[in-house]
């Protein structure tokens, strides 16, 4: 079986549906506040390395572990929902297969518990 990174379109596929991505967040009324006076090209940068390690990628995430980047910003279960959500649309937006989509949900859904702290 290969890489869900391969599915997704490799490094083109995961840089296309992060920028999707993050357009969807900051343009969402309820996730905007999260994003306020953050360097969303830097945020996008670590989104990319970190989204192609965890899905069989190149290994190139040197940034904070999941819990660490995420302690003090008390993000909610539905803030994490919608994040996964957009996630996930863009990927089907960008015809990524439905079965990849679900596992990258699957994926992300097993780091809740680091990422939800509020």
């Amino acid at each position: 079986m290969h890489a869900i990174y391969d599915e997704l379109g490799g490094s083109d596929g995961v840089r296309t549906a992060v920028t999707v991505m993050y357009h969807r967040i900051v343009a969402d009324p309820e996730l905007a506040p999260w994003f306020e006076g953050v360097d969303t090209e830097r945020l996008k940068s670590h989104q990319r390395a970190f989204l192609a390690a965890a899905f069989g990628g190149p290994q190139v995430f040197t940034g904070r572990s999941v819990g660490e980047a995420h302690a003090d910003m008390r993000i909610t279960d539905a803030a994490f929902d919608r994040v996964v959500q957009s996630l996930m649309t863009a990927l089907a937006d960008l015809g990524v297969a439905n079965e990849a989509v679900l596992t990258v949900g699957a994926r992300l859904e097993d780091m809740r518990g680091d990422i939800v702290t509020a």
